[in-house]
Parts: structure tokens; C-alpha cells; sequence
């Protein structure tokens, strides 16, 4: 014991200090290096957990033989030549946490005398936490279902296969060939399938499929584990929003010297889910649609967006948060990160001293940071994602859920960050410097929600509109037998752009021409001798000279003519002579030189703030998206209607609103829009109209805290009015 330790006695030494320690025979340690640095690995093969030490802690570790004291402990453990500097040499507050580590971890074998039990009465209490956790988070259950090795052992046989060269070789090829299928199929992936894929029935599909999915997830984590010589205890399910998704124990990976081992165990289940989904893409392609297209395409969507943004998303503590530890070989780096967050807070904030960083360079505390930062601001965003997931389809529940998790996610944390504030010892001799930051923080955040404008804006999508009278229509169905003028030509009102042909239009005219003629024979006949006769002949005769007429406005209909002076534009002019055009089919549009438009769907939540408060429009194309243009909003009121002007703002062609699916159509929405307007200033349309654009419509600032009451407004009166 220093010079230091013998002025500065902890209160509690003179108690511990009889006690004899040691550890479990159960406990095996191994040494790894971390970018580096040496630090010991613990693994307490009882239950296959892992604890990482630092090596002053080994030092002190290795003296618990169960015959040396505290005292004869940290003498064989503090001696100088052990250590480069003096300040990793070991002191009693060192040891006396260890020991209340290793207590709580069930790695301590000594008899505790009644009078230093109250010592470890505080970690104690973290092993009775299940409950509290439960409660805080309602949405996430755990159900253990026991030990799986005796099934893992028979799978050895395709463990073996999954880790060969062979195996992998393949995985590559089918993987490389389904992401070239489907670029080449992306428009069928991507359009219409997203409303096809929440729809109600389909969700009960999704909700069956992905459990099962995850089975064999799972089951890649275990059989890597195994075929390694890891020991897989434990597996079970765990309730995510009501869906049940099983679980492994892989964690004796982490004890894996090699670490193309350990982050190969880690990207197993992904591996496996990848797979299976490019194989599913490769069978999708050839299936005709139906039900076993929609369980193909869900496994798609489950195996890559799932896997790759959730299982792949490194700021949630599953598969992608793994690899990146041992990729970049930063254990526990959830822990540390919140750990530097907390340092620098008292350290630079509350001014308290004597307290260390986790991190160990100055790279490592900005990592370490960041991380802590970008994992809070994510967490929040999925806390949200589900209460607004929750509420689309169960309002009254997502309220219910919404209220419990912000109030343990967010107001719990908050009260125990007072309580630490106004209680914990370590900021005695700071308190009132530390009271009175936090408090100038709090005032000036909330000053900066109340007071500072922010912009703010509503960003929605837009086709270039063509009105009704520019649109060149084919009113008689028909060939192509003339086409009068060229793409691009000056026209005039009701000038001929096209001849069509119909044979059996012109025909059937004839036809009855003939039978008009002889009816009124007939009729001149029949007035002479009988009366009664004649009047029923010329009805006859009104009823063929109606369908006459009719049949000679739709012959006439065959030449088609501009419905307004401008500029032509023939949408199919390279396939006109001989193309056959229906009833209603556009053949052209006219462009003129008035101001182009844009019409847009606007939600009921949006149309509100877009008509009354909108300073500024501005617009992009989707082929040339850099490019701003200016618009102004029509003064008009705005059409609420269940139709969309064009597919391209629905679902189905890409669009962010969602339509009917039982409707072939694919404009018919599922809730009300409201069409406006919107003109555009310098800018000279050239190409075809229907071509998306982007609006933005920029309001005038307001206070972050009024946004947001606006938009939970809003959300309110969308979901549960």
C-alpha cells in the first residue's frame, strides 16, 4: 500500500479488509488486445457470459487465491514495476468496486460478515431489475424456452456446410445474380408494391411470415457458434409490438480468438436472410401474381430492408452494432459512449475532478460521443415510428403505448438525471455550479423552442398539369390512315392533324342509310292506305335517324382536329401510320405559350398552413432536380376529391400517397386530398407533360415548439378524430 492509500483510507476497508476472495473454478480468462491495448477477457462458463478487465484489475484478480487478504491482495497487486505510470496503479476504492463487480456478477466466492453486506446492497438491487425493465418498456417481452444444443448438434452436418469456401462461393454468386435481377426488374419491385404490401390482408400475411423468418436467422447465429466450438445455452422469443421473434445465446462467440470467427457469427443471421431473399426475388420473378407472389415478396422485403436497416443499423444493439465492435475493436461500446457523455458532462459542465474518461485517446472520446448522440437521436425516432405504427392501425392503443413509453423512455430518465442532480454525493462540493448550468441550459433550450423563428416548410409531390381543352383525344376508335402534320408544327384551332380509318364504323353507317331509305318507302306507301301503320313506321324511322346521326358524328370524329391553337406535339409519332387508337386514347397535346402548370394533392393536415401561410414555391423536376423554379399558387379553392390528376402521385406509380388497391386505375386514394394549382415563372415546358416534380412551399418561421404542436395536432385529428 503507497504513501497516498495510508493517509486516505476508504471508510469500508477497515471491514472488508479480513476478507479472503476468490473466483469460480467455472471462470476462464483469456487476454485480447483492443486497437492496441491489453485488456483481459472473463468468461464465466456457467452461463456464458463475458466481462471485460482492465489490467490492473487482472493484477488484482490474479491475487484472489482464497487465502490472501484484502491487504496481502493489493500489495502483490500494486507493485510499481507492474505499471508504467503511478495512476494505473491499484488503490482500495479500486478494489473494493471490483469486489462489488464480481458480487453482483456472481464471480465472488467469500463469506460476506453481516456488517459489509449494506456495502452491497446497491449493485444487489440491480439483479431484481426484470420487472422495472419490463415496465418501462411494455413492448419488448422475454420468454425463455430453454437450452437449444441438443438440436444444434444435430445440425452439425449443415453447420459444416454453411462454413465451407464451397458454401460461400455460392452465396456470393446467388446474391450478385438476384442484385443484378433486380435493377432489371426495379420498377416492378418498387412500383404500386409498397400500398400492396400494407394492406390489411397482407399484414396478417407479414405478421405470420416474419416470425419464421427469423427462426432461421437465428438458427445461422447458433450454428456458427456451434461449429466453433462456442456453447449455445439459451434461446428463446421475444415479443416486438405484439410480434414474436426468436432469439439465440451467441455470446460465447466474443470468446472466439479469431475475429474472422466472431464477426462471421455476427453476420450469420444476415447472411442467411440475404440469401433467402435473393432466392426469393429469382422465383418471384417467374411466379404470375397472387398469393405465393405476395409471400415471395415479402420475404424479399424481410430478408434485405429489415436486415439491412435494422438487424445491419450499428446504432441498435443487434448485428450491426456487433460487427462494428469487433470490426473496429471497441467493446461495450454503447456502455462507453454513454459513460463519456456522462464524464464530459461532469467533468466540463459541473467542474467535478477526480473522475476519468472511458476512452482512452482523444479519437476514441469523439467516437465514443458521436456514437452516444446518434444512438439517442435514433432511439427516439423508432419511439415515435411505433406510436405513430401503433396508433395508424389501434389509435386508442397507440395513445395508451405512446403515453407509457414516452413517460419511461424520456420523463423517467429525466427525473432520475434530478435526483442525481439534487442527491449524488459526487456532486457535493459542485452541487450549486451544477444546479445552476443545468438550469441555464434548460432555460435557454426552452427559449430556443419558444421564441427563435425556425423556417418552415411543407415539401410535397407534383405532375406538370395540361388543361382538358389542350389535350388532343381520339373520339372514334380507329387506324391511323393520315397524319396531316409534323411534331413541333404551328396549328390553328380546328385545323386537321389526323385521318383515322374505320371500316366497319363507315359500314355500319351505310347500313343504316339503306335501312333509313326504305323505311321512308315503306312510310309513303303506308300513308296512302293505312294510317295506323304509318305512324308506327315513322317511329322506326325517328330511331334509325338518331343512330344515323350518332354514327355520323363518330365518322366525322375520324378526322381529328386541334382543339386550340399552339404548338403540336404527337405522343406517338414515330408508330402513328397504322397504329389502331380507342375511343379516348390521347393521340396529342397542344402546347401553348401561356404559363406552365403544376397541379399538386395536398393531405387535410397540409392544406390548411400550404393556403393560408405560403411565402414562397419553389419547384424541381424530376429529370433535372438542381434546377429551382419559382412558382406562385393559384388563388382558388382547392378540389377535395378521391382522385388523383395522374398515377405518378399515387403509390402505385412512386408517389407517396396511398391508393386503392382493388381500383385498376391506380388513382383512386384511400383518403381525402385536395388538388391545387400551381403556375410556373420562367420556365418554357418542351418535353411531355405528367413528368413529377418536387414543391416545396416555404412558410413563415415559427417557434420549433409551435411546429410541433401543430403536427401533433394534426396527427390527433388524423388518427383519432
Amino acid at each position: 500500500m503507497n504513501d497516498a492509500q495510508s493517509h486516505d483510507i476508504n471508510p469500508a476497508w477497515q471491514r472488508l479488509e479480513s476478507l479472503r476472495p476468490s473466483l469460480p473454478r467455472h471462470i476462464h480468462i483469456q487476454r485480447r488486445d483492443y486497437n492496441g491495448e491489453r485488456w483481459y477477457l472473463l468468461q464465466d462458463k456457467s452461463n456464458g457470459r463475458f466481462h471485460r478487465l482492465s489490467p490492473p484489475a487482472w493484477r488484482l484478480i490474479s491475487a484472489m487465491d482464497g487465502r490472501n487478504n484484502l491487504t496481502q491482495v493489493l500489495s502483490a497487486a500494486a507493485k510499481p514495476e507492474f505499471y508504467t505510470c503511478a495512476e494505473d496503479v491499484p488503490t482500495q476504492d479500486d478494489l473494493i468496486h471490483l469486489l462489488q463487480y464480481l458480487h453482483v456478477a456472481d464471480l465472488l466466492v467469500c463469506d460476506l460478515p453481516p456488517s459489509t453486506r449494506e456495502l452491497f446492497a446497491r449493485q444487489e438491487q440491480k439483479k431484481q431489475q426484470r420487472w422495472l425493465r419490463l415496465l418501462m418498456n411494455p413492448l419488448t417481452w422475454h420468454l425463455p424456452l430453454g437450452n437449444p444444443d441438443r438440436l444444434l448438434n444435430k445440425l452439425m452436418p449443415l453447420a459444416r456446410l454453411l462454413v465451407s469456401r464451397t458454401m460461400g462461393i455460392l452465396w456470393l454468386v446467388v446474391v450478385a445474380y438476384a442484385l443484378l435481377q433486380a435493377g432489371n426488374h426495379w420498377s416492378e419491385l418498387t412500383q404500386g408494391q409498397l400500398q400492396r404490401l400494407l394492406s390489411p390482408g397482407n399484414l396478417l400475411l407479414l405478421w405470420l411470415t416474419y416470425p419464421f423468418f427469423k427462426v432461421l436467422h437465428e438458427l445461422g447465429h447458433g450454428l456458427f457458434t456451434k461449429v466453433w466450438g462456442g456453447q449455445v445455452n439459451d434461446c428463446g422469443v421475444v415479443f416486438v409490438v405484439g410480434t414474436p421473434l426468436p432469439y439465440v445465446d451467441a455470446s460465447a462467440a466474443t470468446g472466439f480468438q479469431s475475429k474472422r470467427q466472431r464477426l462471421m457469427v455476427g453476420a450469420a443471421g444476415m447472411a442467411v436472410e440475404i440469401f433467402l431473399a435473393a432466392l426469393a426475388l429469382l422465383l418471384w420473378i417467374q411466379v404470375p401474381s397472387g398469393f405465393f407472389s405476395d409471400f415471395l415478396y415479402n420475404i424479399i422485403i424481410i430478408g434485405s430492408v429489415s436486415t439491412l436497416f435494422f438487424n445491419g443499423n450499428p446504432l441498435m444493439r443487434f448485428d450491426g452494432y456487433h460487427l462494428l465492435t469487433d470490426t473496429f475493436d471497441l467493446p461495450n461500446l454503447a456502455t462507453r459512449a454513454n459513460q463519456q457523455v456522462s464524464y464530459l458532462l461532469r467533468r466540463y459542465a459541473y467542474g467535478v475532478s477526480e473522475i476519468f474518461s472511458p476512452a482512452q485517446t482523444n479519437r476514441e472520446a469523439a467516437v465514443l460521443t458521436c456514437y452516444s448522440i446518434a444512438a439517442f437521436g435514433y432511439r427516439l425516432f423508432i419511439l415515435f415510428f411505433i406510436i405513430l405504427l401503433v396508433a395508424s392501425y389501434f389509435p386508442l392503443a397507440g395513445l395508451i403505448v405512446g403515453a407509457w413509453l414516452i413517460f419511461f423512455q424520456l420523463c423517467w430518465p429525466l427525473i432520475k438525471a434530478i435526483r442525481f442532480l439534487m442527491a449524488d454525493k459526487q456532486l457535493l462540493a459542485v452541487r450549486q455550479r451544477a444546479v445552476t448550468i443545468t438550469g441555464a441550459f434548460v432555460l435557454a433550450f426552452f427559449s430556443f423552442l419558444l421564441w427563435v423563428p425556425m423556417p418552415e416548410s411543407t415539401s410535397v409531390e407534383a405532375v406538370i398539369w395540361l388543361p382538358e381543352e389542350a389535350r388532343v383525344k381520339v373520339e372514334s376508335s380507329g387506324e391511323v390512315q393520315e397524319v396531316l402534320v409534323n411534331n413541333g408544327d404551328q396549328v390553328t384551332q380546328g385545323q386537321v392533324l389526323v385521318r383515322l380509318h374505320n371500316p366497319a364504323l363507315t359500314t355500319n353507317l351505310a347500313v343504316q342509310q339503306a335501312h333509313l331509305r326504305e323505311f321512308e318507302a315503306r312510310y309513303q306507301q303506308a300513308w296512302v292506305s293505312d294510317r295506323i301503320q304509318a305512324q308506327l313506321l315513322q317511329q322506326d324511322i325517328d330511331a334509325i335517324s338518331a343512330e344515323i346521326e350518332l354514327l355520323q358524328s363518330r365518322v366525322n370524329s375520324l378526322v381529328v382536329r386541334s382543339p386550340t391553337a399552339g404548338t403540336v406535339r404527337l405522343l406517338r409519332q414515330h408508330h402513328l401510320p397504322g397504329s389502331f387508337f380507342t375511343q379516348g386514347d390521347e393521340l396529342a397535346i397542344i402546347e401553348r405559350a401561356g404559363k406552365v402548370r403544376v397541379r399538386t394533392a395536398l393531405l387535410q393536415e397540409e392544406i390548411g398552413l400550404v393556403r393560408q401561410a405560403t411565402r414562397h414555391v419553389s419547384v424541381r423536376l424530376a429529370s433535372n432536380p438542381s434546377r429551382h423554379i419559382h412558382g406562385e399558387l393559384l388563388q382558388q379553392l382547392p378540389i377535395a376529391t378521391f382522385e388523383l390528376p395522374s398515377q405518378v402521385l399515387g403509390a402505385q406509380g412512386g408517389g407517396r400517397l396511398a391508393v386503392d388497391a382493388q381500383q385498376p386505375s391506380g388513382t383512386r386514394v384511400t383518403e381525402q386530398v385536395f388538388l391545387l394549382d400551381i403556375v410556373l415563372h420562367d420556365f418554357q415546358q418542351t418535353g411531355h407533360y405528367g413528368e413529377r416534380t418536387y414543391v416545396k412551399f416555404s412558410h413563415p418561421a415559427r417557434p420549433l415548439l409551435a411546429q410541433w404542436y401543430s403536427t401533433l395536432q394534426q396527427v390527433f385529428i388524423r388518427h383519432f378524430s
